[in-house]
């Protein structure tokens, strides 16, 4: 099985400074818990200098969809996300260096057990993670249309 990404209930866009104001009570109940902060910035590009480090990187599925075999080959299947709003990975941190960049996890909640329930009424659980991931990309900056990927470890579901 492979898996893309769902997400709950869709909650207003936050920065990390906002965030920062807000109190418990505020939070509470709200469905911001779960929710990364969104990056703001100006320009067309940041530039990544060599011993770069990224610090309190998030990710927040927005879907999950479940690959299966069909008699037609391999189809993805959209599913209902049953874990409630805890599978967001945060605080995730690492190395970073150019020409590619490339980005090296270290530290951080880098994984959250997570459960679907497909289309049929199937339940599949599963580990949705970066552990030890090392992405690459092209370039030495971040800008408009950047894209990158890599390998990471896919620890025991039971942690």
């Amino acid at each position: 099985l492979a898996f893309g990404i769902y997400a709950a209930e869709p909650v207003q866009a936050i920065t990390a400074e906002q965030f920062s104001q807000l109190t418990y009570q505020q939070v509470k109940g709200s469905g911001l818990a779960n929710r990364c902060p969104t990056v703001e910035s100006s320009g067309t590009s940041i530039p990544v200098k060599p011993g770069s480090r990224l610090k309190n990187v998030c990710f927040e599925p927005k879907s999950f969809a479940v690959e299966f075999d069909t008699d037609k080959g391999k189809e993805f299947a959209t599913t209902k996300l049953t874990t409630r709003q805890t599978y967001t990975l945060a605080f995730i941190e690492g190395s970073l260096e150019p020409n590619p960049i490339t980005f090296t996890e270290q530290d951080g909640m880098d994984f959250a057990a997570t459960t679907v329930k497909l289309p049929d009424g199937q339940y599949v659980p599963f580990l949705f993670t970066v552990k030890e991931l090392v992405a690459k990309g092209e370039g030495s900056e971040f800008k408009p249309g950047f894209t990158w990927g890599g390998e990471f470890s896919v620890p025991s579901y039971r942690t």
